[in-house]
């Protein structure tokens, strides 16, 4: 998807698209230094990075429920979510080159996002409505993580690959749960799991 129907189907506004163009235009500098994400889609970030980060907002009806970005990296899918107007955001990632970036990014821009620098099993005593992670760590290990951070009605939203069926498999010997499958919406073989209800076996 190219940036122009990208813009259409969320219906961006000028600030935010200026704001995607000033943060894609940041991680391709900084990415030849610091090695963000994968350098073959800096080119097409606005379909592989915006709209697969951005397709989370569709789950996420109300602007102002608390999420939780696991294991951000370069604050995807956090950061443009931010932008998009999910403010009750909290990124986290145990790499301090990555957070700085996005600090960085967040003071050039004058954007109030939240980031801690640590490890997902140290922080303990918040809950959030939505768990949100983009290639962190396989299934059984999000629905261990995410149990920190869950409460009644929690959903879990992760942007997985073309292994998903493989670890949705492996995670149901450590875990019972009820999931949705949505293709998804950037080029590739990925797709969007969500899962509401999972308690460990």
């Amino acid at each position: 998807m190219d940036k122009g129907t990208v813009i259409k189907k969320y219906n961006l506004n000028r600030k935010q698209i200026d704001l995607i163009d000033s943060y894609i235009l940041k991680l391709s500098k900084c990415n030849k230094i610091h090695n963000l994400v994968g350098s073959s889609t800096i080119d097409v970030s606005w379909d592989r990075h915006i709209n697969d980060s951005l397709q989370l907002s569709e789950f996420i009806l109300k602007k102002n429920a608390s999420i939780i970005d696991l294991g951000t990296g370069a604050g995807l899918p956090g950061v443009i979510l931010h932008i998009f107007g999910h403010t009750n955001i909290l990124l986290i990632d145990s790499k301090m080159k990555k957070i700085n970036f996005i600090k960085e990014f967040a003071h050039e821009q004058n954007l109030d996002i939240k980031t801690i620098c640590t490890r997902v099993e140290k922080i303990k005593n918040q809950k959030f409505d939505f768990i949100i992670c983009r290639a962190f760590a396989p299934l059984a290990k999000l629905l261990d993580y995410s149990r920190f951070f869950t409460k009644k009605n929690t959903s879990l939203l992760f942007l997985k690959g073309r292994n998903v069926k493989k670890e949705i498999h492996e995670a149901k010997k450590s875990f019972k749960f009820e999931y949705d499958l949505y293709s998804s919406q950037s080029e590739g073989d990925g797709c969007v799991l969500k899962i509401n209800k999972y308690k460990k076996l």
